[in-house]
């Protein structure tokens, strides 16, 4: 347990180490002056980093075992290839993240599995951590819902007393990064709320 809180809090920090990376080249840019006779317009490179902080969603699956060799890195993009449904396969040193630029249905359980059920001999997952925008709801249970912008794709959420005390009302727009749960015992999944903050 200690090991995996560890795991979560290291996701957590690259997150926010990527996250803050890209502010800071954005920040430092020198900037382009606009021509007086046509309107400021964003230079690709601007328009990139931009996208780069803002996909859709993202999935970070961390790995115990082998991810530096040709041939597991090779076997690990095509098992997440073969059901992320267009998801975007990038590697770090013990971690793969999926991102998903633009909105669609995550195949969040077909992801996570086709790493948790390898057959490799020296490959675990050992946390899972979600990345999305979306709204909060309270179900009929009086839990908490997040449903994913334009999509509709809904999970349960638990959200901590510490979160709780500032939790945005229901219907409001948020950016959330949460632990996912049920995956180990093949439960249904749901989502345990570490940040969020509100949506633009």
């Amino acid at each position: 347990m200690t090991s995996d809180v560890g795991t979560t809090k290291s996701l957590l920090r690259g997150c926010l180490l990527s996250a803050a990376a890209l502010l800071l080249v954005t920040a430092t840019a020198p900037a382009m002056p606009a021509a007086p006779s046509a309107p400021a317009t964003a230079s690709p490179a601007t328009a990139l980093a931009v996208a780069e902080r803002t996909p859709f969603a993202r999935v970070y699956l961390a790995l115990r075992g082998c991810t530096s060799c040709s041939h597991c890195r090779t076997t690990i993009r095509q098992m997440v290839r073969s059901t992320s449904q267009g998801g975007e396969t990038k590697f770090s040193d013990d971690r793969v993240e999926v991102r998903y630029a633009t909105p669609r249905q995550v195949p969040l359980r077909q992801v996570i599995h086709s790493l948790a059920d390898n057959r490799l001999h020296d490959l675990n997952v050992v946390d899972v951590l979600f990345e999305a925008r979306g709204t909060l709801a309270t179900a009929k249970n009086g839990g908490a819902t997040f449903t994913l912008a334009e999509t509709g794709q809904t999970f349960p959420l638990s959200v901590g007393d510490a979160l709780a005390r500032t939790r945005p009302a229901d219907g409001s727009t948020v950016d959330l990064v949460a632990v996912v749960s049920g995956w180990r015992e093949n439960a249904a999944l749901s989502l345990v709320a570490r940040e969020m903050k509100p949506g633009a």
